[in-house]
């Protein structure tokens, strides 16, 4: 009966290393159930993989093109084109630019493409991004309303051909100009950062920084206010009415400063009765 509870366990355990990962901290909420199955697209991403990757540089991106349409297109195309980018993309696998509405209030920042961005080239199509879509129209909005984006434009290799592995702060600089070049036409109202790695990767890496003390809170990055919440993988992992309800209440800040209407069901979203 026992070698049944800790099946799951040791599945992921050894899986994690194969892919060079010795220690792991688990805390007394952790969860392991044979449906999370550990090897998928969210998974890893409390783990630290010890990875050292060589590379130029970031680019210097200039602002091509007079209305948003042609600046956006001109960016995604040297991203598209990018030798970099495109050296750390598998065969068959695509670079990945953030897409949306060029004219929207809000900029939703994710860390990097998963393994089903990579395939289709879009942001955010997996269950993450499902999930994404749907806190978006809890909002009184459409995935078409607002702008997706992410740090990475190709999804970090992993020593696997399952998981994923949050992108290093070189890797994350080097992608950066392009997401700033992405803020610079779009010129949303707010960004709402997603996840412990895109906070990294916007404000610069802080050891110190937990996210239960920055999540909620107001920043500023390339002038425009940054919001800090949940990524919605991590959601999907802790599915319980009460992380539903922080997350919401992080979203109700977002629309409260950009003067989206909020009704009086909407206020009270995931509040247990």
């Amino acid at each position: 009966m026992l070698s049944i509870v800790l099946m799951p366990l040791i599945k992921h355990l050894k899986r994690l290393k194969r892919v060079g990962i010795q220690h792991v901290k688990l805390s007394d909420t952790s969860k392991v159930t044979e449906s999370d199955d550990f090897a998928s697209e969210q998974a890893l991403d409390a783990a630290t993989i010890n990875v050292t990757i060589n590379l130029p540089p970031p680019p210097v991106v200039t602002i091509e093109g007079t209305t948003k349409e042609e600046q956006y297109q001109a960016l995604k195309a040297r991203i598209l084109s990018c030798p970099v980018c495109n050296a750390h993309v598998k065969p068959g696998k695509k670079v990945v630019v953030g897409s949306g509405n060029l004219d929207s209030k809000l900029f939703f920042c994710g860390e990097a493409p998963g393994g089903e961005e990579e395939v289709v080239g879009e942001v955010f199509v997996g269950k993450a991004g499902q999930l994404l879509v749907k806190i978006i129209q809890a909002m009184g909005l459409q995935r078409s309303d607002v702008y997706i984006g992410n740090i990475m434009n190709w999804r970090p290799e992993m020593p696997t051909a399952v998981g994923n592995r949050p992108p290093t702060q070189q890797e994350m600089e080097f992608c950066l100009p392009y997401l700033k070049a992405q803020v610079k036409i779009v010129q949303p109202e707010v960004i709402i950062a997603l996840g412990a790695t895109a906070v990294h990767g916007l404000l610069g890496h802080d050891s110190s920084r937990r996210m239960g003390q920055v999540r909620g809170n107001w920043f500023s990055f390339e002038n425009t206010p940054l919001l800090i919440t949940f990524h919605p993988s991590y959601l999907l992992r802790n599915n319980t009415n009460a992380m539903k309800r922080v997350v919401w209440e992080d979203m109700l800040k977002v629309m409260e400063r950009t003067h989206i209407p909020i009704s009086e069901k909407q206020m009270q979203f995931f509040k247990d009765n």
